[in-house]
């Protein structure tokens, strides 16, 4: 039977366990957007945190924040709610949740000793405990059960039949405080957290595509070129394979500026690249990405540990705190200052999301409440997986060519008026629905190179049985979805990039959609997925229309990092270099004679 935890209980839970799963896709960038401060690697200089999920920010119900749990975060009717069977029958033919394989247990703690000792990469330890125990693994830990699965098949039943999440404690825990309004997935699950997540579902509405984010986006295409050309640096030995090449340090300084302006483009229909709105704040638009990025950041490192800031304002709680009480109040400002559409005839985001918050309660805060869900959520989580997309394109240069010639038919011939015109290549509904294999080089890249390995925990409301085995409530399950993606089982040549496997009824597809869920699945797909997928696919068609790419060490793909919230490349190691395509070329070569001009 379930009981309320006593004090001296929670006492032990504080003091000695480590929560498995923090916060979820909640896009956040690691650093300052300048190019000497916005390397991902500079967040470790803040706090080295490790995820092992990580999803959708915008939606309670893609929340995978696991945390402990709290006498105030469940009421006492739920409990008695939640209790449905106190003594439940007796289960003849079914194994017990102790005859599962799994690490041994220590007596009292459990397993809590070996997360501890793998609490730098608890991503890639779970992933060899399915390789050692296979696709459902018990784990013991203080005051509860804990069951790792990851065969598809299971992962289908326990999303269709569970439904019970966290919410993410320290976010709650401050904007509680400062009566800032809560995001879907900081209310609990038994709070009307569906009519706030009614204001974010408004982005994913396929006619809002086509008539927002689309045209919003594609106004950005001529920026993303300049932004790019911008960070490029001139390689000394310019003979050989290097003749005409340009190295990118670091892509993350092109990634996170980029995603923050198409997430604001849509929303306010205003690019904020222009001086003239940066005049207008009272700090740079670096200085409010970076205090965005880097507070949630901390955030999530706080809900990996004791909620100590709960009796005393820790040193990471203030950081925290100074951190986003800025992000806030900037997300306030830029609402304020684009209250009115600059430009009436192209429709916004904004608008859509007034007029749905209009009945709410603090209509104007929960309008800000969604921007900034939207800029923490589009930038960090969008940059890595850009990155991640553009080492696959320097890797995999037959695809460049396969890429550009697929773009070369539905846009035509590349051309300098995509650089120097306002917008560049506009990109209409018709010729965006044409680009297949570009939509299928983005999901193999999500297959295999994913921000997190896992996603969608639960903690299970009653018992249930899955393959063979009763597993009791109040059992938090953790769902592997990086294992089946990469296993042969389930996914032909797993271990190949192969991004034709996507095309309906390809014999190398994989064989459940529950093997790689980046964005969720269904209903409770994320939010922004289809303003990140845009960005992403633009991204692409930018790069591959007008450059040639590579990347250091080029015989073998870069390692991931894990070493922060969510896995990601490190660009310093693996610096990429881009060779402009002929019609580029002359471009690239005067910024570089402007640029040495202005120096002198």
């Amino acid at each position: 039977m379930i009981r309320k935890l006593s004090s001296h209980h929670h006492l032990l839970v504080k003091k000695y366990y480590l929560p498995l799963t923090t916060l979820t896709r909640t896009y956040h960038s690691t650093g300052s957007l300048h190019s000497s401060s916005s390397s991902l690697p500079k967040v470790s200089s803040w706090h080295k945190t490790s995820t092992t999920t990580v999803k959708c920010p915008f939606d309670h119900q893609n929340s995978s924040m696991t945390t402990m749990i709290h006498n105030d975060q469940v009421p006492e009717d739920s409990f008695s709610e939640m209790n449905t069977s106190s003594n439940p029958p007796h289960h003849q033919s079914l194994k017990s949740f102790d005859d599962l394989p799994g690490p041994k247990p220590l007596p009292f703690i459990g397993n809590l000793l070996e997360f501890s000792k793998h609490k730098g990469i608890p991503n890639q330890y779970l992933y060899e405990l399915c390789e050692q125990y296979g696709e459902m693994v018990k784990i013991k830990l203080p005051f509860h059960n804990a069951l790792l699965i990851s065969n598809p098949e299971i992962i289908e039943q326990v999303v269709k039949k569970d439904d019970r999440r966290e919410s993410p404690q320290a976010l709650r825990y401050f904007k509680q405080r400062n009566n800032i309004e809560l995001l879907p997935l900081e209310m609990n699950y038994y709070e009307d957290w569906q009519s706030i997540r009614n204001l974010y579902n408004i982005a994913m509405k396929p006619e809002n595509l086509e008539k927002v984010s689309l045209p919003q986006i594609t106004q950005l295409n001529s920026d993303f070129l300049k932004l790019v050309i911008s960070k490029l640096q001139k390689v000394e030995q310019q003979n050989g394979p290097f003749k005409n090449t340009y190295k990118l340090a670091n892509a993350f300084d092109i990634t996170s500026v980029y995603t923050f302006r198409a997430v604001t483009k849509v929303f306010l229909g205003v690019n904020v690249n222009s001086e003239l709105v940066e005049k207008q704040l009272p700090w740079s638009i670096d200085e409010f990405v970076d205090a965005s990025v880097r507070g949630t950041d901390i955030a999530i490192a706080l809900g990996m540990k004791p909620p100590f800031y709960k009796l005393f304002k820790t040193r990471e709680y203030r950081e925290m705190e100074f951190l986003l009480n800025k992000s806030f109040q900037g997300c306030k400002i830029f609402v304020k200052m684009f209250d009115k559409n600059p430009n009436p005839d192209m429709p916004r985001l904004k608008e859509l999301i007034d007029e749905r918050a209009s009945g709410m309660p603090n209509p104007e805060q929960k309008t800000a409440g969604v921007l900034s869900a939207f800029i923490t959520g589009g930038v960090d989580i969008t940059s890595r997986i850009m990155v991640n997309e553009i080492y696959r394109l320097a890797h995999h240069k037959e695809y460049q060519e396969k890429l550009y010639e697929e773009l070369r038919q539905v846009f035509g011939e590349p051309s300098v008026d995509e650089f120097t015109s306002e917008f560049g290549l506009q990109v209409t509904a018709d010729k965006y629905k044409k680009l297949k294999l570009t939509r299928h080089f983005l999901e193999e890249t999500l297959r295999m190179n994913s921000f997190s390995y896992l996603t969608n925990g639960r903690w299970l409301l009653n018992d249930i049985e899955l393959n063979g085995y009763l597993i009791p409530k109040n059992t938090r399950v953790i769902i592997m979805t990086y294992h089946p993606s990469m296993n042969e089982k389930y996914v032909p040549r797993a271990k190949e990039f192969i991004p034709e496997r996507h095309e309906k009824g390809h014999p190398l597809a994989p064989k459940s959609m529950y093997c790689n869920l980046p964005f969720g699945i269904g209903a409770r797909k994320c939010p922004g997925s289809r303003i990140a997928s845009t960005e992403l696919h633009f991204a692409l068609i930018n790069l591959v229309r007008h450059f040639k790419l590579t990347h250091e060490h080029d015989e073998k793909f870069p390692e991931t990092s894990h070493d922060q919230s969510m896995l990601y490349i490190d660009s310093k190691k693996y610096p990429l270099y881009l060779t402009p395509r002929d019609h580029l070329k002359p471009i690239v070569e005067k910024h570089f004679e402007e640029s040495s001009n202005n120096r002198l």
